[in-house]
Formats: structure tokens, sequence, C-alpha cells
């Protein structure tokens, strides 16, 4: 009742302002139902007060408070279509107007035995005033139901999405984006399900496919469509490898680059490739293999679109989003020789900040100026066609002025704001052990770009493990990235800046896990039974700062301990046209001509913020000096990219690449000098694996608390087999004493023959508890201690006294069984050999004095116990 009331009173204010007010002279857009058709410049004709309130109501949901009373989207009209293929002799198809018909769009693709299901909706009501590009909410899902599977957890339920769910989804938003039509602002929900998989293949990309034909059988002005296909190639010695279409997950596992390329007929959208150091060749003769698969798939998609009897509404056509072009001209005049002035190569020697300062104040004297010309308004007395400016025009304006203006100095003049040239690299600096206590740590800075990262090491139970339609997955390596206001010379201006944003925290999860995918190259080969965790912080951004971070953190594991067997580093590479749009032609729009022109670009190598934010393409090369481990590359403006484009970007970023490569060499040199092993690896008989664990776990986690570190065991498969047991030590000067318990507390090094040197722990009637340097004891008996007889061990050994011993064996349990009479037998013959080799050399007899000694006293005593026979009885006879 209360939000009746309030609309209620709301439209009867409207109604009373729109009676007195003119005609509507703002220029908007129609109902989508009439095509989406841009007004008359001019604006729309006068109306009555009663439909002028009507429309002002309707645009109010998207803009205030008063949701309740928001329009209605129009949905589908249900029409039925079909179209399919063969694909490798699985049956390939799309279907629409069957499910989801309340939708603005829908679109059931199979493939085989996937089946996705996706639908796209958008909001009425324009609004100009916001953003120049559509908001895009994109919801995919992977229900474990959809394999015939229960999902974890006591209540059985499925949780948020996981990791899988969220690239996935960024992964369709960053794709669709560049082909919607410029000045279309609505709210666009996309949602993607799988509704079955037998786990044959790649649920991703059917669904960017299900996606596409969902938004070409709607009334969205969409420039679609576009066409997704997973790939796997192997690579031979000679780079001629065999590329795969739609790959198994069975061909995934051996295969040496896979990926996921999207794009249109002529255009490249987005690629994301992870590979195990492939040539530059490889990865060229990859991409253009998935371009080739593209064509079946956007022909079927096209045959879909032509059984519908509805035609594609007319895109709308604007020049600048949100701003007055009647207030245009006087905004550029003024700004223009400003922007160019900050950011000409004579101000190369400016931070960051100092631009953004100059920037800011350049926009201030804009407003000035345009307040003292008296053509500016506030945003409450905005009047389209008027010629006067507000803040909202001046926004938008300057945005697309710096944008003019780098292009110009790119594409004309070959001159960049900073005085480098157009394939040149900022100064890179390197820093490895920057931070004590941590495990490892390590800064990497791109001209003013800085990221700090720091390595953690934890057992093997701290695995991260998830739960997906491929079943539950461990993962090894785990990548946090953030990145701060600060680092972008920005400070929170409200409270809702503290209010964590959902899509920067999913950006930010997306970057951590692109992170670990291509820098599992510079894991080691043999097994690793540890889990690695990288804290991943930007401390500043100026372009480049995740390849920064990406160069930080394989730095950082080395500085761990960890035995990566190449270091990592990556390059950022962009693509800039003249006048932001590939159809265009020396500045004149060609849309009747549909071959786009590659020509007029330029490529970037290591663009700053400033440039990378206005760029046509941006793309992402990591490499070891031996291969390229990942690619990702995105088209920003409408489109997408010539093809052309994106491979002359890979041959750029690969010379930038190497180049990084060579700025590396110093740390590189300083790794293998000064970073030490914090991690070992000991052999063990695995019946010997219950002695180390001890009763309870005592025994080995002692030896964790007395020394710091981390012991791992890596079991047999049979009992007859060896175990490894993995360590890893913070402090590099216990990583002896763990070893020396671990082999102490098996008997590794006690084997028989071998002698050792051992310290009086405890003394006993009838031996002394000796102790190991190991860590480890054993009973020397009384009787082993001298070939003497010994009455009282009190007499020969003491506390703390350290002898010499050797192992004879293992007794029938098991115990351990040593001597220290054994060595004392051997000093005995080594010394009357010495003896007896003396006096031959002076002509004597040999003699042996130790054995002659010990004769002579054992025949006494024979002697004498002989003479002290009883003597016998003498008979009654005698």
């Amino acid at each position: 009742m209360r939000r009746a009331t309030c609309h209620g009173r709301l439209l009867w204010v409207l109604r009373q302002e729109a009676a007195a007010a003119p005609a509507y002279e703002q220029q908007t857009y129609t109902n989508r139902s009439a095509g989406w058709q841009a007004s008359p410049a001019g604006g729309l004709p006068s109306t009555s007060a009663s439909d002028f309130a009507n429309v002002l109501v309707n645009t109010l949901p998207s803009r205030t408070f008063c949701s309740g009373v928001a329009a209605s989207n129009s949905a589908q009209t249900g029409q039925m279509g079909t179209s399919r293929f063969i694909h490798n002799g699985t049956e390939y198809s799309f279907e629409t107007g069957n499910l989801a018909q309340l939708s603005d769009g829908s679109s059931l693709v199979k493939f085989g035995n996937t089946w996705v299901l996706a639908a796209v909706t958008s909001s009425d009501g324009f609004r100009v005033q916001e953003r120049i590009k559509p908001s895009i909410t994109v919801e995919y899902r992977e229900p474990v139901a959809s394999v015939g599977r229960m999902p974890g957890g006591r209540a059985k339920t499925e949780g948020g999405p996981n990791q899988s769910e969220e690239d996935t989804a960024l992964l369709i938003e960053k794709a669709i984006l560049p082909l919607f039509a410029p000045g279309f602002t609505q709210n666009i929900t996309v949602t993607a399900t799988v509704l079955c998989s037998d786990g044959a293949v790649a649920a991703s990309s059917v669904a960017l496919n299900a996606v596409s034909a969902a938004l070409m059988c709607s009334d969205i002005p969409w420039e679609g469509p576009l066409a997704a296909v997973q790939i796997a190639h192997n690579a031979s010695d000679d780079d001629a490898g065999q590329t795969i279409i739609q790959p198994t997950s069975e061909q995934l596992v051996d295969c040496g680059l896979s990926g996921i390329y999207v794009g249109t007929a002529d255009t490249a959208l987005l690629a994301d490739f992870q590979g195990r150091e492939v040539s530059k060749k490889a990865m060229r003769s990859a991409l253009q293999a998935a371009k080739a698969a593209t064509e079946q798939i956007l022909r079927s998609q096209q045959k879909l679109v032509g059984q519908q009897t509805s035609a594609k509404p007319v895109q709308p056509s604007q020049g600048y989003s949100g701003c007055d072009p009647a207030a245009e001209a006087s905004i550029m005049a003024l700004a223009v020789p400003l922007v160019k002035d900050i950011l000409s190569d004579h101000n190369a020697d400016m931070s960051r900040v100092q631009r953004l300062d100059a920037l800011r104040e350049a926009k201030t004297r804009v407003v000035e100026e345009l307040t003292k010309q008296g053509v500016y308004r506030f945003q409450a007395l905005r009047s389209v066609g008027s010629g006067c400016a507000t803040q909202t025009d001046v926004d938008f304006v300057w945005q697309d002025v710096q944008s003019m203006v780098i292009r110009d100095m790119l594409t004309k003049d070959n001159l960049r704001s900073d005085g480098r040239g157009l394939i040149d690299l900022r100064p890179a600096s390197y820093q490895v052990g920057v931070l004590p206590v941590v495990h490892g740590s390590a800064m990497a800075g791109q001209g003013q770009s800085q990221a700090l990262v720091t390595a953690t090491i934890g057992e093997a139970d701290d695995h991260a493990k998830s739960e997906g339609i491929t079943g539950q997955t461990s993962k090894q390596l785990m990548v946090q990235f953030g990145d701060r206001m600060a680092a972008a010379a920005e400070a929170s201006t409200s409270g809702r800046d503290r209010i964590p944003d959902p899509v920067k925290h999913r950006v930010r999860r997306n970057t951590g896990r692109m992170l670990e995918s291509r820098l599992s190259a510079a894991f080691p080969s043999t097994p690793f039974p540890f889990a690695v965790r990288l804290n991943v912080d930007v401390l500043a951004a100026d372009g480049s700062e995740t390849m920064a971070a990406l160069s930080a953190a394989s730095l950082a594991l080395a500085d761990a301990g960890v035995p990566v067997r190449a270091q990592v580093a990556g390059m950022q590479v962009a693509a800039f046209t003249a006048s932001g749009h590939w159809n265009q032609r020396n500045g004149t729009p060609s849309s009747t001509d549909s071959k786009l022109d590659a020509s007029l670009h330029e490529i970037v190598v290591d663009p700053q913020e400033a440039e990378s934010s206005v760029s046509d393409l941006l793309l992402q090369l990591v490499g070891t000096d031996e291969g390229i481990t990942g690619l990702h590359m995105e088209a920003l403006q409408k489109g997408g990219v010539p093809f052309e484009v994106v491979t002359a970007a890979l041959a750029s970023g690969w010379q930038g690449l190497q180049a990084q490569h060579s700025q590396l060499a110093d740390v590189k040199a300083q790794l293998a000098r000064d970073v030490t092993n914090k991690m070992g690896s000991v052999v063990v008989p695995q019946d010997k694996i219950g002695k180390l664990i001890g009763p309870r776990g005592a025994v080995i986690n002692k030896i964790r608390a007395d020394t710091g570190s981390l012991v791992s065991i890596e079991e047999a498969a049979e009992q007859s087999e060896n175990a490894t047991v993995h360590f890893f030590c913070p402090d590099t000067r216990q990583a002896t004493a763990v070893e020396q318990a671990i082999r102490g507390t098996t008997g590794v090094d006690l084997v028989e023959g071998s002698v050792h040197t051992v310290k009086v722990g405890r003394l006993m009637d009838y031996g002394a508890i000796v102790e190991f340097p190991s860590g480890s004891s054993s009973l020397l008996h009384i009787s082993q201690l001298s070939s003497t007889r010994v009455k009282r061990i009190e007499d020969v050994l003491s506390l703390g006294q350290e002898l010499q011993v050797k192992v004879m064996g293992h007794d029938a349990r098991g115990n351990l069984q040593i001597s220290h009479k054994a060595l004392s037998a051997l000093f005995d013959d080594a010394e009357g050999d010495r003896a007896g080799d003396d006096r031959a050399a002076d002509g004597l007899p040999a003699k042996r004095p130790y054995q002659a000694v010990n004769a002579r006293f054992k025949q006494s005593e024979r002697g004498s116990r002989d003479f002290r026979q009883p003597k016998s009885r003498i008979t009654q006879s005698s």
C-alpha cells in the first residue's frame, strides 16, 4: 500500500511538471519491439503530459529506488528452430524456442551427451547518463547432478560457483561484450547451465556457443554470431604438430598445448591457451587451426537464425553515448590541446601520479572555462540540444579525448608519452629474499608497476580441494592475487567503497588462477609432495602489473627452495588503430564494406596503464626462455580484432619475452649462487616407515617440532619396495639435522659393517644405551665392550663419553646389534701387522705382541686352573 501511494504521488507530480514543460528534447531509444531505432536529432515529437509522465516513470526503476514500478520485458515469440552438423562422428546441434520461452532469447546446444541451456534477458529503459557499455551479468553453473552424482557435504546441496564456473562466466562476458551495438547500455543477464554431461568434452566452449545462439535469437542488438572451439595441439620436434578440435579429456592430458579460441568469421574475440614450453610456430599453428574450425559452428548458428520469421532489430547509431552532441564540440575544443600537451613525449619524466594530477587539473580548467562562457550547467538543469555541457558530458568527452590523443601519437607519429619506442621495454628490477621469516619472497618492478610475492610451503594435506562435474580435484599450487586502491593512486570516496565488489573479486580470483596455470611450467618434473601458496600484492599499477607479479612469483618459488625447472616471465602487448574501429579506413566509416582493414594499426610492447586502458587488443604472452607456456588475448573494441593483427601481436610479444628473459639473466645467476636448497628426500624401506611415524605419530611430530620442518611420506605401492620421505626446512641450517634424524630413526645409514661415533646416554648393569648423531639409540651390551671380561660397566664407561661402535646387523626381532669389541680386535690386528713389519725390517722374527700376550695369559690361566684341579680319590685297596 505504501509503495502504491508513493507511486501514485510521484506520477501526479511528474504529470504536473510535464504539463508546464516544453517538448521532450532528449535523444533516446524507442521500445525494443520497435527495433531500438535512435530518435531524430531533435528528440521525440511533442507529446501529451500524461504520455510524457508515463515515459519518465517507466525509466525511473533503473535510476531510482522505485523498483516496484519496473517495466516488464517482452518475452520471445516462441519460434522453434533446429540446426545441426556432425563433428568427428558426434552430432553438434542448436535448438531454440522450446525451453525458457519467457526469456528474450534461449538456446539448447547438444554436443554428444553434453547439453547446455543458455538464456538471455535485458532490462527496459535507457540509462544514457551512467555508462557507455551494457552491464553484463553472467551466471554459469555446472551442477553435479548433470553427471549423476550427489554433491558433497552434510546438506547435499549445491554451493556457490566453483573456480571452473567463475572462469567460464568471465570468458563468456569478455567474449560477447565487443559485439554489442554502440550506445546500447542496458542491463544484460546471461545464464548458462549444463543440463547433462558425460565428461567426454569440456562444457565451456559449448556454453559459449549456446550463449551466442541465444543472443542471435533474441531482440537484443548484438552483432554476432561467435563460435568457440576447444583445441589440443601436439607439437613435434619440427613444430609440425597435430591439432585436435574439441578434444576429449583423455586427449587433453597428453597434449603439449591446449586452450579455447573464440571469434567471428573475420575477427578474433578471445583466446586462452596453456602449454608446455611450445614454440611460437606451434602457437600460431594452433590459432590458425582453431579459427578454421569456427566456420562450421558459425554456419549452423546462421542457419538457426534464418529459421526465425521476425527480423533482427536495426542497430542504433550514436556517436558518444551519454554525451550531448551539441556540447561535444565546445568541450573537445578546450580539452584536446591540454591533453596533447600533458601526454606528449616532452613530459616523459612524469610519473603516473604526476600525469594523473596534471590531467585532473586540466579537466578542472575545462569546466572553469565552460563556466566563464556560460555553457556549463548542473546535471539537474541539463537540456539536451541546447549546447550547454554538464559534468557527465565532460567526463565522457574527456575519456574519448585521451583515447584519440594516444592513438594519434602511436599510429601517426610513432611516439609514446614516456619517450620509448613502440617495441621498447621499461626498465625492470628484481629482488629476491626481501622479507625475513617467510619461506620465500621476491619483488619485481616493470617501470612504475611493482608486485610483491610471498611463498609459503605446506603439508600435502594443505592441497586445495574442490568438487565439480569432473569429480574431486586437488590443487597443489594456490595463488591469491590482490591489488590495493593505493596501487592505482586511488582513494576511497564513500563508505560504499568498503563493500567488496563481487566483480573485482571475481577478476582477482581469475587472475590468480591464470598465474597458477602459467607457473605450472616452472614446477619440478619430479614428484613434489608439498603444497605451495603464493600471495601476490600489487603495490603499484601502471600497466603490465600482472606480468611483473608473474616474474616475482617464479622468483619467490626459487627463494622458498622449490626446485623450479626454469624461470617464468611474461610480456603484455597492445594493438591500436587510428580510429578505434577496425572497419574504418582513413577515419571514414565503411559500414557497407564487410572486409576489415588491418593495415592501419600499431603494436605496442609493454604498454603503460594509460595506453592499455584505451587499446583495441591486449595480448599476454608467458613462457620460459625455451618456449611459451601461456597466451591470453582479449579484444576490447567493437567487432573484435582481425586475425592478422593477433599473429602480429604474437610475434612482437615473443620478441619482448626474449628481451624480458635477458633482463632476468643477472637474477638467475644470483639464485643459482646464493639460494640454498631447503628441501631433500631420503629413500627408506617400506617396513621402516612405522618406526619413523612412531606411536600416534610421536616420532615424526618430534622431528617436526624440534627442527621446524615439514616431513611428508610417499609410501611405496608394495611392502617390498622403498618409500620416499620428503622434508622441507625453512631454516637451511636445520636441513642436515632433519636428514640425519630421518636416517637414524629408520636405520637407513646403520648398515652392517658401518662404523659410527656414539655417546653414552645411560648406564645399566648389562650394558649402556648409546645415542647416534641422528638421534636414534641402541644397546651396547657389556660383552661387546672388550675382548677381556668386564666386571662392572662403570669401570670402562661414563655418562657422556664418546666411543666408536660397529654395526653387526640385526637380531631376529629386528633390533640393532652394535659392538665396540669388534673395533678393538681390528685395532689389535692392525697394530700387530705393523709391529711385525717393523721387526722383519730389522731382521727379527715377526711377532704379534698383543696376540702373544693374550695367548700367554690364556695359557697361564688354563695352567693354573689345571694345577688347582682336585686330586683323584685313593681307593680303599690302595
